[in-house]
């Protein structure tokens, strides 16, 4: 079973220093590469995306996102889920492990 770790944070990243932090997290955790962790984004600007585009290669982040959406990420893979955004937030909020 994979450990899913949702990602959560602001869509606007509002200082240097937070932007590094996000990028550095991301960065150790896909270097890890925890055989079982899935990391799970919103699908959303700010952290959200920061986190993903630079967790390793992209492989272990999933973007769950309303049907019909896509994140625009060009790393991790987009997951539809939910028929609007309210779904979407709902089925996130009960599938991580770690949030």
């Amino acid at each position: 079973d994979a450990c899913i770790i949702c990602i959560l944070g602001g869509q606007e990243i509002k200082s240097a220093d937070s932007e590094a932090l996000t990028k550095a997290i991301a960065q150790k955790l896909g270097d890890a590469m925890l055989p079982n962790a899935k990391f799970v984004t919103g699908g959303m600007s700010g952290v959200q995306e920061t986190f993903a585009q630079h967790c390793g290669d992209g492989s272990c982040v999933w973007n769950l996102l309303p049907l019909g959406e896509s994140s625009g990420y060009g790393r991790g893979k987009d997951i539809n889920a939910g028929a609007d955004f309210d779904e979407r937030k709902a089925i996130f909020g009960l599938i991580g492990d770690v949030y």
